[in-house]
């Protein structure tokens, strides 16, 4: 009996890895903002200068406002996508709520300075 409740959370853990990678696979690609919100509303700036780019190899470029710019890598663990810059000088690891992610949309939630914030995405063709 023990045997299987081993096997059991071995199966668990396998699920689990292969659960965080077929999310990996199907952040990979081109996303464009198409709303950003605060506290459910609008926020004043153009989502057309919000977008990140995910690669096979684990990597990611994100561009926001105000012309700024990060790349490194990331990777899904449940329903969270953490990302760690590697260009700009002491960046932490981040994580983000994974809200949505279908073939076409990307939600993203956040807390920035306790205000709740959501990112809407789409993919660009490739």
């Amino acid at each position: 009996m023990k045997g299987l409740s081993w096997m059991g959370v071995i199966a668990v853990i396998f699920l689990l890895f292969a659960c965080s990678n077929m999310q990996e696979e199907k952040l990979v690609g081109k996303w464009q903002a198409s709303a950003l919100l605060e506290d459910d509303m609008p926020i004043p700036v153009s989502p057309a200068e919000v977008g990140f780019e995910f690669f096979n190899n684990g990597y990611y470029h994100y561009r926001s406002t105000l012309n700024y710019r990060e790349a490194g890598t990331f990777s899904v663990n449940g329903n969270l996508l953490l990302t760690l810059d590697t260009v700009n000088e002491a960046s932490t690891e981040k994580s983000v709520q994974i809200l949505e992610l279908t073939p076409d949309s990307l939600f993203l939630k956040m807390n920035a300075e306790g205000k709740i914030q959501v990112v809407k995405l789409f993919r660009l063709p490739q």
